[in-house]
């Protein structure tokens, strides 16, 4: 996800995790690791696959609050995600019955990151794929 990320046209950096980043940085995107759950309550042994479903945010930081640029940021941001091949091997791989899916979410926009006044869009994703604790 963060080398899809990084390959956003006009982004200066790309980080995961990381939320301190500097203002020469700036436009930057940052993928935030997502929840995780799954909604399998069914009777079976611990060990056994489930299907999961992850929800990461990618936050892009402008330096000006007042910028234009956020929807060619999210559109661009969209387009790569869904269309990007390695993630969706990596999900269809994962769930061979067919159940894995990468679906938008939606985004917001705000005008102020921390306590400096950056324009910021928070982007959400949902990755369901089929998690096997013996491949961890």
């Amino acid at each position: 996800m963060l080398e899809v990320v990084a390959t956003i046209p006009n982004l200066r950096s790309a980080y995961r995790n990381n939320e301190d980043i500097n203002e020469t940085d700036l436009p930057a995107g940052i993928v935030l690791d997502g929840n995780e759950e799954t909604n399998d309550a069914q009777n079976r042994q611990s060990n056994s696959p489930a299907t999961v479903q992850m929800t990461p945010n990618i936050l892009i930081i402008h330096q000006d609050r007042t910028t234009t640029e956020f929807d060619t940021l999210r559109r661009e941001l969209i387009k790569r995600v869904l269309a990007d091949t390695e993630l969706n091997d990596i999900i269809a791989k994962s769930s061979p019955r067919g159940n894995g899916a990468i679906r938008y979410l939606g985004c917001q926009v705000g005008h102020a990151w921390l306590r400096d006044l950056h324009g910021a869009m928070t982007a959400q994703f949902l990755f369901k794929y089929t998690l096997r604790p013996e491949e961890l």
